[in-house]
């Protein structure tokens, strides 16, 4: 796990596009992998090895803790992507509670994931148009 603070972070950036900050951070973070070579994912490398980047806050504005939202499409397509350990998810927590703005970054496996959500219950219909989706608790990552 990685931790990103101080001058590291670029608070007015993250306030813009959370999700597209944390790509940023992941971009930087992992050698190889860029948004411009991705299409179907967030990042990806010259060998077509493949990142998805999930972000959450630490807190949401009503108080209840963050979490991850998940589709269903997007992680099964991952998974088919995974090919001898070719695609992973880069989780991303903002802490939003922390001055300075603070960030914690990990890399799993999408077997792993899907291992976590079907544990909790599994995909459900939230009536998004992206269809099936799972909020991943923030401590089913960095717990």
């Amino acid at each position: 796990m990685k931790r990103i603070s101080g001058r590291e972070i670029d608070p007015s950036a993250y306030q813009r596009d959370p999700g597209a900050y944390g790509e940023v951070l992941a971009e930087g973070e992992y050698s190889g992998y860029s948004r411009s070579l991705a299409s179907d994912f967030d990042l990806a490398n010259k060998s077509g090895s493949v990142i998805e980047v999930k972000s959450a806050q630490s807190e949401l504005a009503n108080g209840e803790d963050g979490r991850f939202r998940l589709f269903k499409s997007q992680h099964e397509r991952l998974v088919r992507q995974d090919r001898e350990g070719s695609a992973f998810y880069v989780f991303v927590l903002f802490d939003v509670s922390s001055r300075p703005l603070t960030a914690r970054m990990k890399r799993m496996n999408p077997a792993d994931v899907g291992r976590s959500i079907a544990g909790r219950g599994g995909f459900y219909n939230a009536g998004h148009v992206a269809g099936k989706e799972y909020k991943l608790p923030i401590e089913a990552v960095f717990g």
